[in-house]
């Protein structure tokens, strides 16, 4: 007889916890009873059964070494999505226990596995305590968010959430079999393949540069003067002030996503003194605002405004968007407010001197 489904031969773990200690009696039991039934001295060898798998969401280090194949690198294994963010530290196939492993955090000291059986590895895949980026949102359902990870046919399933951060899963499966890690967000799936170490279905935009920037404030003064009949109007330096909030989106909670995979939506939004000491100064965007990105001019999505009364006049708040590449970073807004400036007390009309053009890059880097 050449007995097998045997657990692995180890130690207790470093940990106490009651519902591990009970399920290695169970196979501590299993294996005696299986070596006991023959009435004589077993012969063969002991095996890792196929399928056998451990999981700790406790481990403290990463298990794999600092240095070596095992070990992702840059991006490779790294997922973002608008409620997750989880990078793969390290993934590893194995017949015996390498040398610079810490798996005795995962199974106790001494670690002594039984070989898988033939035609079978041991795999590990952990997962980086820290991922190095943050979600943008967290899930406002529980429906949102699923993954799914596998190693041949051994599957974990994460309904409303992602592995935690350092989390290990470790399992017997066949040679060269498939690992994949597929994170699905809102309808839209994102996915490792973690043997090949290939990414599909990324949201590009979570992946290159920042979402939010706010340019530097840009300033300047005009004076305004007309003539009517025998009247001379005109006002001295109505200065002005204001500085563009840009962002890069491609989610919108109660909204969903806003851009394919590999665009984003650019949105601006700056205020203006549009009213004040009985003078109005309505600047016209489609003339007052120019913007450029890596392939030329830009045409607004949509432009609106807001106003707040202060009082003695209005300020308004005007926001733009625009349908960008996700891998445009850099842009440059041309912003030249032009009159005229009128006092609708009087019904006039005043052309300014002093206008001038400001050119505002915006760097997403």
């Amino acid at each position: 007889m050449s007995p097998k489904d045997i657990a692995p031969a180890r130690p207790p773990a470093l940990r106490s916890d009651a519902h591990r200690r009970a399920a290695f009696a169970v196979l501590a039991a299993a294996a005696a009873l299986t070596v006991s039934a023959c009435g004589a001295v077993p012969t063969g060898t002991l095996h890792t059964r196929a399928g056998y798998s451990v999981t700790s969401e406790d481990v403290p280090v990463s298990l794999c070494p600092t240095e070596g194949e095992s070990r992702l690198t840059g991006d490779e294994g790294l997922l973002v999505g608008a409620h997750f963010a989880l990078r793969v530290e390290c993934v590893a196939s194995f017949d015996e226990i390498p040398e610079g492993f810490q798996l005795d955090y995962l199974f106790g000291e001494r670690a002594n596995l039984y070989s898988p059986e033939p035609g079978y590895e041991f795999t590990i895949v952990q997962f980086a305590p820290e991922p190095g980026v943050a979600a943008p949102y967290a899930p406002e359902s529980a429906d949102e968010l699923s993954a799914t990870l596998a190693i041949g046919d051994r599957t974990w399933n994460f309904d409303g959430e992602v592995p935690a951060p350092g989390a290990v899963f470790f399992a017997v499966a066949k040679k060269d079999s498939p690992i994949t890690l597929e994170v699905v967000d809102v309808e839209r799936t994102q996915s490792i393949d973690l043997r090949e170490r290939t990414r599909e279905g990324l949201i590009q935009a979570l992946y290159t540069g920042k979402l939010e920037v706010d340019t530097e404030p840009v300033s300047g003064s005009v004076d305004g003067y007309t003539t009517e009949g025998s009247y001379e109007y005109w006002f001295d330096d109505w200065k002005y002030s204001t500085k563009f909030i840009a962002t890069r989106e491609v989610f919108r909670p109660g909204e969903g996503w806003v851009a394919e995979p590999d665009r984003a939506v650019l949105g601006l939004e700056f205020g203006w003194l549009h009213s004040g000491s009985g003078l109005e100064w309505s600047i016209d965007l489609e003339d007052a605002l120019k913007v450029t990105g890596p392939d030329g001019a830009l045409t607004p999505l949509t432009a609106d405004h807001v106003d707040e009364d202060l009082g003695d006049g209005v300020w308004r708040t005007f926001t733009l968007t625009y349908d960008v590449p996700a891998d445009a970073l850099a842009f440059t807004l041309d912003f030249h407010p032009k009159g005229p400036v009128k006092w609708p007390e009087e019904d006039i009309s005043m052309p300014i001197t002093g206008d001038q053009n400001h050119e505002i890059p915006v760097s997403f880097e």
